[in-house]
């Protein structure tokens, strides 16, 4: 699939060097409700930027006045059908998850407006999560008789503490704001809706200037260490992350000249700091 042909999304690079990919769902008259286009369009996306060598972070954000308030109510009569309904949660629901958990950028999630059931369930499969001080989150599903299908259930525990991931499942709540949930352990940060643009552009930028290879390796590493395995074995992980780093080909150039002529090698990381302080 072309990403001309998206109609339930928009796909853009750009930023310097064509670090930055802006993923959008982009249904505003729906408040970006998941319909199973945007599940197919979603996973393709995701698949395609992983692809994309000089893409280090993903933006994924919603249109109009909410991040995304859920699965569509055009899906729901289908889920009368056993099949259909297991195939909802088993294939496109999992494959949307894997999807951006597996795409190896840093995805951050751009939280506004409502960030509702299947809303909330794709951003937690973002490595960090922004939200403007108005926005309102939760889990909805309860109050039909159900539970969050999309990985709500499974993911908020590991986001925050155990109790409070219970209090927002069980309570069925659309309400939480961004505050709340920041407090609860959920959020990166929240920041003041006349702020949020300037502060979360800030944020983008400066992770999107760092070494696209490097992000990604940091990003491995942290995800197994965080999976709960020994410590000796996350630290193995990171050592073996560090090596696989140190020998890529950008480094090994630059340790050339240091090899050959130190002194240079002092004077062009000295110049590169410089060069980075003014950037920020």
């Amino acid at each position: 699939m072309s990403t001309e042909a998206y109609q339930t999304i928009s796909y853009e690079i750009g930023g310097l060097n064509d670090a930055i990919c802006r993923i959008t769902l982009n249904r505003p008259d729906k408040y970006n409700a998941i319909d199973r286009q945007m599940a197919t369009e979603l996973v393709d996306a995701f698949r395609k930027v992983r692809g994309v060598p000089s893409v280090g972070v993903v933006v994924l954000s919603g249109s109009g006045k909410s991040f995304c308030t859920g699965g569509d109510l055009s899906v729901f009569p289908s889920l009368a059908e056993h099949q259909t309904a297991m195939d909802w949660l088993a294939h496109e629901g999992l494959d949307v998850q894997k999807s951006i958990t597996g795409c190896e950028k840093v995805v951050i999630g751009k939280l506004h407006g409502y960030c509702l059931a299947g809303g909330l369930e794709i951003a937690l499969c973002c490595d960090l999560l922004y939200a403007t001080e108005s926005a309102k989150m939760g889990t909805t599903e309860i109050n039909m008789g159900i539970l969050p299908g999309w990985g709500g259930t499974a993911r908020l525990p590991r986001s925050m503490p155990i109790y409070r991931a219970k209090e927002v499942v069980f309570s069925g709540r659309k309400d939480y704001s961004a505050q709340e949930m920041y407090d609860m352990g959920l959020l990166t940060r929240v920041f003041k809706d006349e702020e949020f643009e300037e502060k979360f552009e800030e944020m983008v930028r400066i992770i999107g200037s760092k070494s696209p290879i490097a992000l990604r390796m940091g990003k491995e590493v942290m995800d197994k260490s965080a999976e709960g395995g020994s410590i000796d074995t996350a630290l193995a992980v990171e050592r073996n992350g560090i090596q696989w780093l140190q020998n890529s080909p950008p480094i090994q150039a630059a340790l050339d000249i240091y090899r050959e002529k130190p002194d240079q090698f002092t004077e062009k990381q000295k110049q590169s700091n410089i060069e980075s302080d003014v950037r920020k």
